[in-house]
């Protein structure tokens, strides 16, 4: 089992007895993809590159609720991957669950849609960049480096062209852990400097403390995503 990709923040709301809380110059291959992979996937996506991420919001029709015994006074809302699951208390009427679902979820589309906006996304980057790799990259690369979600990268979860300072991100992982979005913001930013996955690239991706941890987690979603259906 690969780990649970619930993200929580808390909310309480002003209703008596009751809590609310939300879970919530040669491109190079992209993190956790083989070589031959890279080779044979997303062909075109360059050439069609200004493919933007735009959020949408979440439909409540295709929100799972969970009723638990142990819940019995909150209201907990969180992603898990590409599902958000509500829990509710076993005896909460059905017309009380309509109203808690659509104002939680609602609150995590609002917070998710915050994180995603560019400024946002760069202001990440940097701080990632001088954490990490001891520079903001954003100041000191050759050329000015640009990061952003796009929606044409189904088989990498990111890619960069140094020479360009770009680096793409897939919308793909938008609602997943933090620190494997940042993993992947990193593994980019150190290809900005060592254009290759030699020893060099490796000493300072390790820099990195979770970097193995979501390795493993996007090699368990990639997995499942392979082998297990839907029925």
């Amino acid at each position: 089992m690969f780990e649970h990709a619930a993200r929580e923040l808390h909310h309480f709301c002003q209703t008596p007895g009751l809590t609310l809380s939300f879970v919530t110059s040669q491109n190079q291959p992209s993190l956790f993809d083989s070589e031959d992979r890279f080779e044979l996937a997303d062909k075109n996506s360059y050439a069609s590159d200004s493919v933007e991420f735009v959020y949408q919001r979440t439909d409540l029709t295709k929100v799972e609720v969970k009723r638990s015994k142990r819940a019995k006074r909150n209201v907990t809302a969180y992603r898990d991957n590409d599902k958000t699951v509500v829990t509710v208390p076993t005896r909460m009427a059905k017309r009380d669950i309509d109203a808690y679902v659509a104002e939680l979820v609602n609150r995590l589309d609002d917070r998710d849609e915050r994180t995603s906006s560019q400024e946002s996304l760069e202001q990440r980057a940097r701080a990632l960049s001088r954490k990490h790799l001891g520079q903001d990259l954003f100041e000191t690369h050759k050329v000015p480096v640009k990061i952003r979600w796009v929606t044409n990268q189904n088989s990498r979860w990111g890619s960069c062209t140094p020479d360009e300072g770009s680096i793409r991100l897939s919308h793909r992982m938008q609602r997943m852990p933090s620190y494997v979005i940042d993993s992947v913001i990193v593994h980019e930013l150190v290809h900005l400097l060592v254009t290759d996955h030699s020893p060099a690239f490796y000493e300072l991706m390790n820099k990195f403390p979770q970097h193995e941890k979501a390795k493993a987690y996007l090699d368990g979603y990639s997995h499942a995503q392979q082998y297990f259906k839907p029925e």
